[in-house]
């Protein structure tokens, strides 16, 4: 008599435990993906000030940013600067957010002033870091 009331209460034990955790069980649903941060330097070859859209280019990649409401902007004369002190061909370095396969920059570093635009330039200067830095690795 004893034995039926110990698997009794065991086996109500484990119904009420199956039973509580199907509530918190998977709903099917992925959770968020959690945006992926990064950085990016080069040169940028596009500035739409009024769309907020840059585009960077460390030949030979090239990305595309929408610039966010908050982003900071910092130059090396101004802390706190603007998109509109942002000129093209400006290096810069961009920390942004990767969701869903759009890339958001939040901070934009200039590096250094206005380079020249000449593709067979930038190849050459690509070339020279790779051979000069790269290799040496």
């Amino acid at each position: 008599m004893k034995r039926n009331r110990v698997w009794t209460a065991l086996v109500m034990s484990v119904a009420f435990t199956l039973a509580a955790g199907i509530g918190r069980g998977d709903s099917g649903e992925q959770p968020p993906e959690k945006p992926k941060a990064g950085t990016f330097a080069g040169a940028i070859r596009a500035l739409d000030v009024e769309k907020k859209v840059m585009t960077v280019e460390a030949t030979p990649l090239s990305k595309t940013f929408g610039i966010a409401p908050d982003c900071e902007v910092t130059t090396k004369d101004l802390p706190k600067a603007s998109l509109d002190d942002l000129k093209v061909g400006s290096v810069v370095r961009v920390t942004y957010e990767a969701a869903n396969g759009v890339l958001v920059a939040h901070r934009i570093e200039q590096q250094g002033p206005p380079q020249e635009t000449d593709k067979a330039t930038a190849l050459v200067r690509y070339h020279l870091r790779y051979v000069l830095f790269e290799q040496s690795r």
